[in-house]
């Protein structure tokens, strides 16, 4: 599974849910997940740009 995160000035992407719940505690954001990494990528970009 894929997780894509964004705070104010950076955006990633996790596939560790430990990773992810460590991050959503620090005030990150997230804006989506799948398990296809070109899906994640995707929305990746949409996070950045929109």
């Amino acid at each position: 599974m894929y997780y894509i995160m964004y705070n104010l000035t950076e955006e990633i992407i996790h596939n560790d849910i430990d990773q992810v719940a460590h991050f959503l505690l620090q005030g990150w954001r997230l804006n989506g997940y799948t398990d296809h990494d070109q899906l994640a990528y995707s929305l990746l970009y949409e996070c950045k740009y929109y």
